[in-house]
């Protein structure tokens, strides 16, 4: 059965208006809580290493639901899983604002993983069928600002708030779970699209040949976001820079929505390389200036690795390894997103773990330091393979 889509209710101006307005709310949602992780761990008399395991317990929501659910909007219509999407990130604010503390921390973020992984693969295709001119371009670009925007105005302003009031549940929480009720009435009055129930919901991830070094890469690039949000708000709050932290994530995400529309106008090659050079010197920044204190450099490094996170490195990593197989699109580009969850979370847990033994500054220089490796292994590479093009006459 395939319903009768896009006849009536609303013009297509408002339904992009309000499916960007549910990406911004659950991605809002992602962070909101992110300058109270390390209160929440230590009310409960956990260190850092328990901070990283908060974090990546949305990875564990997120994964888990992309894997298995990929094709849910194929199979049962994509305003029932916006629906369902923001429900489950609305559930996401409400529990940790009635119950702020450290277990109800990591379900909370389990939700709002499982909206993730639902609502921006439906949200973009929801919009591409929306627009009648440049379909791709334009969902792409809503999604990635209304995202960018999303995942660092969470943290910001929750941030923002604490530096007038202390509380356990700033009134942010409230705020976003308000808006959050609104807009799923809103919502609901979204046209549906077409769908057929004989769709399979599973679209296991595929890995060609040449996909390593771009999903391998990503990986690299979004790691530093994790270590940004798990590790370095614990590490600047011994210089009482804590307040910061939220406006050290927002600009990540801020910097990458600004440069991925400059990211466009480059090759993959070229995207590849300007991202290769700029983390290290991000990264680098950032650690120095949370081991020692100095705020500029914090943001400084921050503001960098989001040119390279959500610009120059994820536009070209994700067209590079798009072009490899395009009639297998989505299986590749989950296959592609797997790798860059599992570096978000992962690195944030194991140096959650290290830090705890031998300390945050050793962890990060650690890490920093297995960072320059890693990217001098994949310049090498990448200029290699790059002599190794003939071109023909």
């Amino acid at each position: 059965m395939i319903t009768n889509s896009f006849l009536n209710m609303l013009s297509p101006k408002k339904s992009i208006a309000i499916i960007t307005g549910v990406l911004f709310l659950i991605t809002a949602s992602v962070n909101l809580e992110m300058p109270l992780f390390r209160i929440y761990t230590e009310n409960e008399h956990f260190g850092v290493g328990m901070v990283g395991f908060a974090f990546a317990s949305y990875i564990g929501g997120l994964l888990p639901t992309a894997l298995l659910f990929g094709g849910l909007s194929d199979k049962i219509g994509k305003k029932k899983v916006l629906i369902m999407a923001l429900l489950l990130s609305t559930l996401s604010v409400l529990i940790i604002s009635l119950y702020p503390n450290l277990y109800v921390l990591f379900a909370s973020r389990v939700l709002v993983g499982c909206a993730v992984a639902l609502s921006i693969a439906t949200g973009s295709s929801f919009l591409s069928d929306l627009f009648t001119t440049d379909k791709e371009t334009n969902s792409s670009n809503i999604v990635a600002l209304a995202t960018a925007l999303g995942f660092g105005s969470g943290a910001l302003f929750t941030g923002i708030y604490l530096a007038y009031y202390t509380t356990l549940v700033p009134l942010t929480y409230w705020v976003v779970l308000v808006l959050s009720v609104v807009w799923l009435l809103i919502t609901m009055t979204l046209p549906e699209s077409g769908y057929n129930p004989d769709k399979k919901m599973i679209k296991l991830p595929l890995f060609p040949k040449g996909a390593f070094k771009f999903n391998i890469s990503v990986a690299l690039f979004w790691a530093a976001t994790g270590v940004v949000i798990s590790i370095i708000p614990t590490q600047i709050a011994k210089f009482d820079l804590g307040g910061w932290s939220g406006l050290s994530l927002f600009l990540i995400n801020g910097t990458g929505a600004l440069f991925l529309p400059i990211a466009k106008r480059f090759s993959v090659r070229k995207c590849m390389t300007i991202s290769y050079i700029l983390l290290p010197v991000g990264f680098t920044s950032l650690t120095y200036g949370s081991i020692n204190g100095y705020l500029p450099f914090v943001l400084t490094g921050c503001a960098i690795v989001g040119m390279v996170a959500y610009g120059f490195g994820y536009f070209g990593t994700l067209k590079g390894v798009s072009e490899l197989i395009p009639v297998e699109k989505p299986r590749v580009v989950s296959g592609y997103l797997l790798y860059g969850y599992l570096g978000f979370g992962v690195p944030s847990i194991v140096l959650g773990l290290t830090s705890e033994k031998f300390g945050i500054e050793n962890s990060l220089f650690s890490y920093l330091c297995f960072t320059v490796v890693v990217i001098g292994f994949l310049l090498y590479d990448h200029f290699k393979t790059s002599q190794s093009v003939v071109v023909k006459p």
